[in-house]
């Protein structure tokens, strides 16, 4: 799983893009052989103004195909990634569960008409 981490008008700390990719990639371990690229996008929309407005947008590439895209708003940025990265986990999971059966039944149908 590929991380691309991108800011727009925030400043992170020392090592703190590091610090993102290694949560990320250990939040998302058991679902990165799905998960072909993830891009993250952390922006301040009001600038220092202050607000409800860090946003944390998680859009992932997924291997089988396809895209998964989730955005969260807060005022704190670090709530905005944690509450993101939950639904986004949530979001990937229910894209398998819902393509697993599919495989199964298109498996059964290959069964049956070759016999």
């Amino acid at each position: 799983m590929n991380i691309h981490l991108r800011t727009q008008e925030i400043t992170l700390p020392d090592r703190g893009s590091e610090q993102i990719r290694r949560r990320l990639a250990e939040a998302f371990s058991r679902l990165a052989s799905r998960i072909s690229h993830l891009h993250v996008t952390l922006k301040d929309v009001n600038g220092p103004r202050g607000g409800r407005d860090k946003v944390c947008i998680l859009r992932a590439e997924l291997a089988g195909g396809g895209e998964v895209l989730v955005s969260e708003r807060n005022e704190h940025m670090r709530r905005a990634l944690d509450r993101c990265a939950r639904r986004f986990k949530a979001a990937i999971q229910r894209r398998i569960k819902r393509r697993h059966p599919r495989m199964r039944q298109r498996e059964r149908w290959a069964e049956v008409s070759q016999a």
